[in-house]
């Protein structure tokens, strides 16, 4: 990820942390930028979904091979562990997006390319029906634990933790699925 695009992404989840979405205006992020090819504040999402990819791959290049379930878990909760890092600024934007559900429309291929990033990160299969079926079953996951995780106050997040090795072992037995 380039570097801009990565200073961009900070300074707009910074902004989050002070104001809510609706008060962001996108002169505000891209101030003082050099260059910039980031025209409107879905750019900005969009951005700040890709920074938090990149964060992914980066945290997880060492992860040990092991059953899709305990790779799945990991990936989870380094997701997880990063959205964390930026807790107020996400809550902020979910409560946006809950209630502006046609700018989460505008972001979700890029949402997609994350679900399918965390797949395949997990040794998990992404191509043909099974991988679609793959692909929506780890959607939902994600909805769900997000869901869990805007609720969960504990530092450790033991509550969502708990909540997703339940979840993955009910999507284990299973046995189409992974």
């Amino acid at each position: 990820m380039q570097i801009n695009k990565i200073s961009l992404a900070k300074k707009t989840l910074l902004l989050l942390e002070k104001k809510s979405w609706k008060n962001i205006s996108i002169s505000s992020v891209i101030k003082n930028e050099k260059k910039t090819i980031i025209k409107n504040k879905i750019e900005l999402l969009i951005n700040i979904n890709r920074y938090f990819d990149y964060l992914l791959k980066k945290n997880l290049s060492n992860l040990e091979d092991s059953s899709k379930k305990d790779m799945l878990f990991e990936v989870f909760m380094a997701r997880l562990d990063i959205l964390n890092s930026y807790r107020k600024s996400i809550k902020n934007l979910l409560k946006y997006l809950s209630s502006n559900p046609q700018d989460f429309a505008k972001i979700f291929p890029s949402f997609a390319e994350s679900i399918i990033l965390m797949a395949t990160i997990s040794n998990i299969k992404v191509n043909g029906i099974k991988g679609l079926a793959n692909i929506k079953v780890i959607m939902i996951l994600y909805f769900l634990i997000i869901y869990t995780w805007n609720k969960d106050e504990t530092e450790s997040l033991e509550k969502t933790m708990t909540t997703l090795d339940n979840y993955l072992t009910n999507v284990d037995k299973l046995s189409f699925v992974f």
